[in-house]
């Protein structure tokens, strides 16, 4: 399982602090915010039923006036029953216009009374003294307009009706009085917001009369026309349980609060439109706690997360670096001192534990050196009995045959040859003195067998400068004498020695290849098997000790790993390929041949 780090326990304690409590400090606002919101709905909703009431009552009471004068005045009867220009026709016009004219200044809110006679086809129009001239001809051409209409004239007498004058709206209610007389009333809905002119509502809030399909019927502002969708505000108005409603404004993310109240009398709400941006100006302070408290407790936690970051994760995160640093070798790493007392102790105590584990390092890599040298110097002795007695076979079999000269060849051959061998001190050649010391090898052989052994040696002039161990080539020609070595009638044992670099891409370091090959039996499968394994590097073997021997010196003096392959050819023979790490350039190839013969 992975473990978590103190950084992210930090991090997530911090969020277990600050999330719930600015949630808490969200929620509280956001309470906070419907509590003005409700107390500003309830204000206004007692202020709108309170109006709405009042209207009601009116339009009650001019529709009480209406049916009572309809039904109990012979004047107005007598305008609409007796024929137009009659003495009885033009004597009930004048005393119901009187009527009207009188009565309409007991009803403030309403614009005017009128009688309109069937008969004659004649509206006669009683309207307030304030009103205009043109006005009292708008209203009397529109009611001649409709009263023409026996459709829309039934309609008007069964509810108060909402006329679309143009873009501007009024209400109409009519009362049949006979056959051929009626009378009703005539209001701008404008006159039923006069009350509200004197409040105080908030900036940009507004009243407004609407129909129960979200149409307005009273004045706007151009900048207020179009500000709330129809579709919006009869959602809004249906909504009649609901204290108030948000409704989103045209064009913009500002929400606007919706307080209505229908009419009893009619179809119309009268409506209260407050911003809600515009609810908490008149309380600053609130308002300002609202938005700045949560940000404030932010900037503080987050002041704080820096601290414990700055105090406690820095230093450990430090002391961390420090010991993967020594974990990976580097023990010169050094902590430097903390502001707090506990970390600054745990400081100076890793820089003692550094500088122990470094002293002791070095002490330890110092005894290994020795160690190294002195098993570099036994591996190398280890070569030296194991070829002194092929010498000495090849002397005695030499003498057995009295040939004096090739004796004395062979002891001044075997003289450079153990020359050579017997500096143990040395623990390096270059690879041009390696391959003069098994050219002088390969003579001694070529004495012993002149008719069926033959040699040749591929040099690299440019490869003198490496340098390797001594005797890395010799095992395996011996291994290639002893064990590969037959007699053929049509062709000699044959042993071909070449070198080479073998270049890697991307890396800095580049192989030099010596492959050593021969036309012999081969190696055995069993043993072939063995060897490609790597079983023989793993165990130290009496009947293969050259082998082994090479692959822990290469490795001892490369300090890497080298690469020893084993091989039979295609013809029988074996080969044997050594690729041994070298580091620097190497100067340009020059091949030439060295041989030896026997015909």
């Amino acid at each position: 399982m992975k473990k978590s780090s103190l950084r992210s326990q930090l991090i997530i304690g911090f969020l277990l602090v600050t999330v719930p409590l600015i949630v808490l400090l969200i929620l509280n606002n956001w309470y906070a915010i419907e509590v003005v919101q409700k107390q500003v709905a309830g204000s206004n909703k007692n202020l709108v039923t309170m109006n709405m009431k009042q209207m009601d009552q009116k339009l009650a009471e001019v529709e009480k006036y209406l049916l009572k004068t309809s039904l109990q005045n012979a004047d107005l009867q007598s305008f609409g029953s007796y024929p137009s220009g009659s003495e009885e026709a033009v004597y009930g016009k004048v005393n119901t216009f009187n009527l009207l004219t009188q009565d309409i200044t007991y009803y403030a809110d309403m614009d005017a009374f009128f009688a309109y006679s069937a008969n004659a086809r004649e509206v006669i129009v009683a309207a307030q003294q304030s009103t205009s001239y043109e006005t009292k001809e708008r209203i009397r051409m529109k009611l001649n307009e409709l009263m023409t209409s026996s459709i829309k004239l039934q309609s008007f007498t069964k509810q108060w009706t909402v006329l679309d004058l143009g873009g501007e709206y009024a209400m109409l209610r009519i009362i049949k009085s006979n056959e051929g007389a009626y009378m009703g009333v005539w209001v701008d809905l404008n006159r039923f917001l006069s009350p509200f002119h004197t409040l105080e509502l908030s900036d940009k809030g507004r009243v407004v009369i609407a129909s129960s399909d979200g149409m307005i019927l009273t004045h706007e502002t151009d900048a207020e026309k179009g500000m709330l969708a129809r579709k919006d505000l009869e959602e809004a108005l249906s909504e009649q349980a609901n204290a108030y409603n948000l409704v989103r404004v045209a064009g913009t993310k500002a929400n606007v609060m919706i307080v209505n109240k229908q009419s009893q009398a009619a179809d119309i709400h009268l409506v209260v439109i407050l911003p809600i941006k515009s609810l908490l100006q008149q309380l600053p302070l609130f308002q300002w706690f609202i938005y700045i408290m949560p940000a404030i407790v932010t900037i503080i936690l987050i002041l704080f997360l820096l601290y414990l970051q700055r105090s406690i994760t820095l230093p450990v995160h430090r002391l961390l670096k420090g010991m993967r640093n020594i974990r990976e070798g580097n023990f010169m790493t050094r902590l430097e001192p903390s502001r707090l007392r506990e970390f600054n102790d745990i400081d100076q105590t890793f820089n003692t534990m550094s500088d122990e584990i470094e002293n002791l390092k070095i002490g330890i890599y110092e005894e290994k050196l020795k160690t190294h040298r002195a098993e570099l110097k036994h591996l190398q002795a280890q070569i030296h009995p194991h070829f002194f007695t092929n010498c000495l076979n090849l002397i005695y079999n030499l003498a057995q045959v009295k040939n004096i000269a090739l004796v004395h060849k062979l002891i001044l051959l075997l003289v450079q040859h153990l020359r050579f061998t017997i500096r143990t001190n040395i623990t390096s050649v270059s690879v041009e003195e390696e391959l003069n010391h098994i050219q002088n090898y390969l003579d001694i052989q070529k004495v012993r067998f002149p008719e069926s052994f033959e040699y040749e040696i591929v040099r690299n002039r440019g490869l003198s400068v490496y340098a390797i161990p001594p005797l890395t080539i010799q095992p395996f020609i011996e291994n290639a004498m002893e064990h590969g070595f037959m007699y053929k009638d049509e062709e000699p044992f044959r042993i071909h020695i070449s070198m080479g670099i073998e270049r890697q891409d991307h890396a800095s370091i580049d192989y030099l290849v010596i492959q050593v090959s021969d036309n012999g039996v081969g190696f055995h499968a069993d043993i072939l098997t063995k060897l490609q394994s790597g079983e023989y590097f793993q165990h130290e073997f009496d009947d293969h000790i050259g082998i082994w021997n090479v692959h822990h010196r290469c490795k001892l003096f490369f300090r890497s790993e080298t690469l020893i392959t084993f091989d039979n050819s295609s013809s029988g023979g074996a080969i044997v390929t050594l690729k041994l790490p070298v580091e620097y350039e190497q100067p340009e190839r020059r091949d030439s041949h060295v041989s030896g013969t026997h015909r």
